[in-house]
């Protein structure tokens, strides 16, 4: 049975995930430090189910004690728990989903966690997933007057300054996949755990955690409200936007982005970061997307094409691993067939599934955007026409 995942772009894709987060617009710097306390820790299956012990824990304990508290001002904003951008478009709300219902609950609880006048990152004693894909829910949580967007922050978070689990690591919420962290929210962080972490992670003891964010950067969102009538430039279409390509032997067999939900969710990410690729070139990229079955792990790349050049029979070799020199694929000659895929058009993206080797799958897993290392050489291809 094959099981869709999305690695969440808590972590750097190869940009992004970027493609989730392929701009780096960080124009202002927060200090800020967190440590949590006297809290409980609880569980939620991979299922997102809770147990029967968690759910009598959460009804007889707070989630974060008075030393946790922004200040002792009656008068202070009430916390909304708002979703990441991804889990909103995939339908997944507090109604539909058990485990944004259980984080919800837990912000009704503690309506004054946080510090006044900063962002606070604490954990919830919550894990999401299954290795290699395991996560840490934590919660970011925003008690300032900016909304922010595009943020970037290293994180050292573990049971002792000898036992860490992120030791300084960098982590970026790109808007277009995590969303706006406006004032006075709440929103959930899957941080993805080294496996070799994860007993680690079991034995955290919330009562005495090691939580601290060493920098923070952030854009300042723009408001969305009340758009200015008089550009006219802001509503004409951008002829440089990307579009995505249906391979032509999906296209043979009937397939749309209407009857086929993958084929939708590429077209998705591609409408949501169209600043994905380089100008003028052709760019290889991890899409973020997977899917697993019982034999193999496919891993979903895109082909963008930021060239006035139209394409065909491209051909390469593409390299693609860690910057210690860990790599998945080395020197892996790819054909993009036009009778296969068809041209490939100016700003045109195109899918292409790569199969993980079964040995490597674990290091495939572990990459992160500031870790990728990503490579093409003998590039070729044929002008279409």
């Amino acid at each position: 049975m094959k099981k869709l995942g999305f690695l969440l772009i808590f972590v750097f894709l190869l940009a992004g995930c970027d493609i989730g987060g392929l701009s780096d617009k960080l124009t202002k710097e927060l200090l800020s430090s967190s440590t949590s306390e006297e809290t409980s820790k609880r569980s939620t299956d991979s299922s997102g189910e809770e147990s029967v012990e968690s759910e009598s824990v959460i009804e007889n304990n707070e989630l974060f004690s008075s030393t946790q508290k922004a200040s002792d001002n009656e008068n202070l904003e009430e916390l909304l728990l708002v979703p990441q951008a991804d889990e909103i478009k995939k339908g997944l709300t507090v109604e539909t989903d058990e485990t944004l219902a259980l984080l919800e609950r837990y912000v009704k609880q503690n309506p004054d966690m946080g510090y006044e006048n900063d962002v606070t990152i604490v954990y919830t004693g919550e894990t999401y997933g299954e290795t290699p894909n395991l996560a840490g829910i934590f919660f970011i949580i925003n008690r300032t007057d900016t909304a922010m967007e595009d943020i970037q922050f290293t994180y050292t978070f573990g049971k002792s300054d000898s036992e860490l689990i992120f030791d300084k690591q960098s982590f970026k919420l790109a808007a277009d996949s995590f969303g706006v962290l406006e004032p006075n929210t709440v929103m959930p962080l899957y941080l993805l755990v080294d496996p070799s972490k994860e007993p680690l992670l079991e034995e955290i003891n919330i009562n005495q955690v090691v939580e601290k964010i060493e920098s923070f950067d952030y854009t300042t969102a723009t408001s969305l409200e009340q758009p200015d009538s008089t550009n006219e430039s802001a509503t004409e279409p951008n002829e440089a936007n990307l579009s995505l390509v249906i391979p032509k032997q999906n296209a043979d067999k009937g397939q749309t982005f209407d009857n086929n939900p993958l084929l939708a969710q590429f077209k998705q990410l591609v409408l949501d970061s169209p600043d994905m690729g380089f100008d003028n070139d052709v760019t290889v990229m991890y899409s973020g997307l997977y899917d697993e079955n019982d034999t193999n792990t496919l891993a979903y790349f895109f082909v963008i094409n930021k060239t006035d050049i139209a394409m065909k029979n491209i051909q390469y070799k593409l390299s693609y691993g860690n910057k210690n020199g860990e790599m998945v694929w080395d020197q892996k000659y790819s054909i993009l067939e036009e009778e296969v895929f068809g041209p490939l058009e100016p700003n045109a993206v195109l899918p292409l599934t790569m199969t993980v080797p079964k040995e490597k799958t674990d290091l495939f897993f572990s990459i992160m955007k500031d870790d990728a290392a990503i490579r093409l050489d003998e590039f070729k291809y044929e002008k279409l026409n």
